[in-house]
């Protein structure tokens, strides 16, 4: 950094360990952390958050709750984006018990009214019309603050309500995020081109976003609509769209996967490594042989789990294929972290 002219300071390495997670260099991200100390640096609450984001996309439920802890026992209250990250830990590794403690220390938090409403909306109690006027007025109020607190709020809302299964009521909180001038870029249609731009975008929200996107070109089609000649998902923008490894961005590989789950035409091109592209006469025949189904990726709010649920044996199997990897990562973190 020193000798790109950047200065070793708060922000900058606050800065890092975002890059390094959204990158999905969850190693690179924590020792980022660590070099803090070195650098006589003191973590803020903006750092904790920063860490435990990285434990979040990894799906570290032990780490994650350490952190979380450590952030309380500094006399800070966890912000709602740090309850929301939880949220989605304990989904991903099935805590259903744990999901719906938060939830419930959430509903009875005496000191902020954000934490309750948004604790109760992913639950479900305030969708009717009148009550989601209370979910409004918490997005209007914190639209005051500014687009980076806006983005970081939106993004792990969307993260909890997809993991945990409330994927409707993800789309309305979309919607809601596009209306206050959040993510600008998200969507672009015109006769040649559909885009879904979801790259500063979060995996549950990336997912979110696409899934609106292609339930939106069916719906085109079936009203008498011309699909356009292409249509394309931004996973990735700037420089590293001429590198194959953003494939493996956390945004990249989650947004790859549902799309490919609707079809194998979906590909990356030669050209770009950060587009998801697939051609009209392709996505003819998709739309096409679903024309029956009401949206081809249904959107829906799973019954909310009660306490005691098991894991499905299909989820065992697929969270068993990351073991490997998690194990790795928590070995070579703590061999980072205890020397500080």
């Amino acid at each position: 950094m020193s000798e790109l002219g950047v200065p070793r300071n708060r922000d900058s390495l606050n800065g890092v360990i975002e890059a390094y997670r959204q990158g999905g260099q969850f190693e690179e991200a924590i020792k980022a952390y660590v070099n803090m100390e070195k650098v006589r640096c003191d973590p803020d609450e903006y750092t904790l958050e920063a860490v435990l984001s990285v434990y979040c996309f990894v799906g570290l439920v032990d780490e994650s709750e350490e952190q979380f802890r450590q952030i309380k026992e500094l006399g800070i209250q966890p912000s709602v984006m740090c309850y929301c990250m939880m949220l989605a830990v304990y989904a991903k590794a099935d805590r259903w018990d744990m999901a719906n403690e938060l939830l419930n220390e959430m509903h009875t938090n005496r000191t902020s009214n954000i934490h309750q409403v948004i604790g109760q909306m992913i639950k479900g109690d305030f969708d009717d019309a009148g009550n989601w006027q209370m979910v409004e007025y918490v997005f209007d109020k914190l639209n005051s603050e500014g687009c980076g607190l806006g983005i970081r709020f939106y993004n792990t809302i969307l993260e909890a309500l997809w993991c945990l299964g409330q994927k409707k009521r993800a789309a309305k909180v979309l919607s809601e995020a596009t209306k206050r001038g959040l993510y600008p870029e998200l969507y672009r249609k015109n006769k040649l081109i559909w885009s879904v731009d979801v790259h500063r975008m979060w995996p549950g929200g990336a997912c979110t976003a696409t899934s609106v996107w292609l339930n939106d070109m069916q719906e085109l089609l079936i009203n008498g609509g011309e699909l356009p000649q292409l249509a394309t998902a931004v996973v990735v923008r700037g420089q590293m769209e001429r590198s194959s490894i953003t494939r493996d961005f956390p945004v990249s590989k989650a947004v790859y996967s549902l799309l490919k789950d609707v079809s194998s035409s979906f590909c990356f091109p030669g050209w770009n490594k950060g587009r998801i592209i697939c051609h009209k006469s392709q996505l003819k025949r998709i739309f096409s042989k679903d024309a029956e189904i009401e949206n081809i990726f249904g959107l829906s709010n799973s019954p909310f789990p009660f306490s005691g649920t098991k894991t499905p044996p299909r989820e065992v199997k697929q969270n068993s294929s990351s073991d490997a990897k998690e194990k790795s990562f928590r070995a070579n973190t703590e061999l980072m972290t205890s020397g500080v």
